[in-house]
């Protein structure tokens, strides 16, 4: 029988047959091992620029070797001197190795000062590195005072499979829970219902300074907590399943992103099985997030944004905006919707200095453009806020509606926009139509009603 075949957490093993779409350090090692020189060249120093030290190592034996490039015992020492600043010892030993065996040192010590003004641990330590080991900072947030569990998939349950779902939702001035994203799950679609349906019902308390929220991100595990009912089964099958397991680690170790970024997720819970046989060989508290963080600097936009956006919330120390949106911008490069819109959502916040509408349009357009419903709905609103033509408000306005038509804050911009153009009967009937179905979805109506005052 194929592993991929088992129907318990086993499932996940299919992920090491999965292709990635862009280059990660596995493909682009096995680029190299095949002879594709110049590709894998392009790959390691794509990589080398996000601070991948295996990357950074193995450019400088590609200039050593002479491999897709003029071979350069200069260029060989630089990168070998920078993969040690990196912190990998058997770098420094090489550059050290190099420098005994040249006469001349001075054109090794140029090379290496013209690499740092491209490329320096400093620069990565000050522009994206994540104290992993912080405490969370305490900041003010808000916190759920109403919570209604997922019920478990019948047929998932049955079978034994587990899973995550990645969402991100919005929090109104009620509290309420409001136009929730999917970001990802595993596996695909087995869990989503369950989970929007419920996080729909949450409510939140907070204060002026905590409430309305953007972007809460949520991770929720689904379990069965096979260990005590499956126990006997699993101990049957745990050789084949270290196997498996073993087949993992090893996927991680070489270089495979995907897998890097799905197994920090499972190891970021303790219910699953699959977890107590990873933590054998991962065993440090903060394995998920090392993983994590692994996967992001090998060029995986998933784990770029999750780290960018706990950096955004002060989950590794103190709240660093400048670090999180310069990994939040990586994954919005490499054409990630969710990160496109969180860059273009945080551009919008006028107390901070980097607020920017112009390019936030730009980004929010990004993500509307792959079909993000909560980026077409920004568009419209701030379009009309940047007193744009009406005909491109209205416009962005029937794209928005297009995903949801009875959305109360389209409605109410429907309705301001009539106002403008002098059609009050039509406005009091759209905005009465918003504030119905924001009491219809239990959302704030504060903002419909004070409309609904001003009007003639």
């Amino acid at each position: 029988m194929g592993f991929c075949s088992y129907k318990s957490f086993v499932i996940l093993f299919c992920l090491i047959f999965t292709p990635l779409t862009k280059a990660d350090l596995l493909s682009a090692t096995l680029n190299y091992h095949q002879g594709s020189y110049s590709e894998a060249k392009r790959e390691f120093l794509q990589l080398a620029h996000l601070g991948n030290a295996d990357a950074i190592y193995n450019v400088a034996v590609m200039y050593l070797h002479g491999q897709g490039v003029e071979k350069n015992k200069a260029q060989a020492f630089a990168w070998f001197s920078l993969a040690a600043d990196f912190g990998l010892l058997d770098a420094r030993d090489t550059a050290m190795l190099i420098a005994e065996q040249t006469d001349n040192k001075q054109p090794l010590d140029d090379a290496y000062n013209a690499l740092l003004k491209q490329l320096s641990f400093q620069w990565y330590d000050q522009q994206l590195r994540p104290e992993l080991n912080a405490s969370p900072a305490l900041h003010l947030s808000p916190e759920r005072r109403y919570t209604v569990e997922p019920k478990y998939p019948e047929h998932a349950y049955k079978n034994g499979i587990e899973g995550w779902v990645w969402l991100e939702f919005d929090i109104d001035k009620s509290g309420a829970v409001t136009d929730i994203t999917l970001i990802d799950s595993y596996p695909e679609k087995t869990f989503d219902k369950a989970i929007i349906n419920a996080v729909r019902r949450w409510q939140y308390q907070g204060n002026n300074q905590t409430l309305p929220y953007y972007n809460r991100s949520l991770l929720y595990h689904f379990t069965t907590y096979k260990g005590k009912q499956y126990e006997q089964s699993f101990k049957s099958q745990q050789r084949e399943y270290n196997e498996k397991i073993s087949d993992l680690i090893d996927a991680a170790e070489q270089g495979n992103a995907l897998v890097q970024y799905y197994i920090a997720n499972w190891l970021s819970s303790n219910d699953y099985n699959a977890t107590r046989l990873l933590k054998y060989h991962w065993q440090q508290a903060n394995a998920n997030g090392e993983l994590l963080l692994r996967s992001a600097v090998n060029g995986y936009a998933n784990s770029q944004y999750r780290i960018g956006a706990n950096m955004l919330r002060g989950k590794y120390g103190k709240v660093d905006r400048e670090k999180g949106l310069n990994w939040i911008l990586l994954a919005a490069q490499s054409g990630f919707a969710s990160a496109q819109y969180r860059l273009g959502r945080e551009l919008l916040n006028s107390q901070y200095v980097d607020y920017a509408p112009n390019k936030a349009l730009k980004w929010l357009r990004a993500a509307a453009e792959q079909g993000l419903f909560s980026a077409k709905r920004d568009i419209a609103l701030l379009l009309f806020d940047l007193k744009k033509p009406m005909q491109q408000v209205s416009t962005a306005l029937n794209e928005a509606l297009a995903g949801d038509n009875e959305h109360p804050q389209l409605l109410l911009l429907k309705a301001k926009i009539h106002a403008a153009t002098g059609n009050s009967n039509d406005a009091r009937k759209l905005s009465n139509s918003a504030l119905k179905e924001a009491q219809t979805r239990n959302w704030d109506q504060s903002s419909i009603r004070h409309f609904i005052a001003t009007l003639p």
